[in-house]
């Protein structure tokens, strides 16, 4: 099963640097892994509709606008990274235009939309790493092993050679997510879509 402790190690060895046993030990690489780790599991997160970190939620509403009529206020999921597609549960394969607000009188994260009862689908925040895709795995410990360079090994060419190998690492790992989670359609929907 894997950690961030693992993640971590997976990057420093990228680096040639020696391994830690916890992110909270007293030396300069746990303490710039302790720095990074959250940021850019973070980042790479959201740069994909990743399968594993896919939820769907009713959203849960705020009131409606009042100075626009058929405008409604919804909270953000609290788990909610990345919001993928928002829609209304009779109708889940139209997606609608939402922008997230400030608000005042409503703290944290809010967003608007025309739908009196909306649906999202979004990226989980997932701190818990045994969660992870394999591929996104690899692809993680290469983003962190290339903010770690600058700051661990000041080889400024060694960041830019990880770099390359996490934006292939990325590409694969978005492949296999995409074909692993593709729905082929059954002979059922396939009859009816066909007359």
């Amino acid at each position: 099963m894997i950690s961030n402790i693992d993640i971590c190690n997976m990057a420093l060895a990228q680096l040639g640097q020696g391994p830690i046993s916890s992110l909270e030990q007293e030396d300069e690489r746990a303490r710039r892994c302790r720095l990074f780790y959250h940021p850019v599991r973070q980042e790479v997160l959201r740069t994909h509709n990743w399968a594993f970190a896919t939820a769907e939620a009713d959203l849960t509403p705020l009131g409606e606008l009042e100075h626009a009529a058929g405008r409604y206020v919804y909270a953000y999921p609290q788990d909610c990274l990345f919001m993928r597609k928002v829609f209304e549960k009779t109708a889940p394969e139209r997606a609608l235009s939402f922008k997230e607000l400030y608000r005042k009188e409503h703290p944290g994260r809010v967003l608007v939309c025309r739908a009196a009862r909306a649906r999202a689908e979004y990226t989980r925040d997932i701190k818990d790493a045994s969660i992870f895709d394999p591929a996104f795995v690899k692809a993680f410990s290469l983003a962190l092993a290339a903010d770690l360079a600058l700051t661990l090994t000041a080889d400024s060419s060694l960041s830019q050679r990880i770099l390359q190998k996490y934006t292939l690492a990325l590409d694969e790992a978005r492949r296999s997510n995409m074909t692993e989670n593709f729905e082929k359609p059954t002979a059922e929907s396939a009859f009816v879509e066909s007359r």
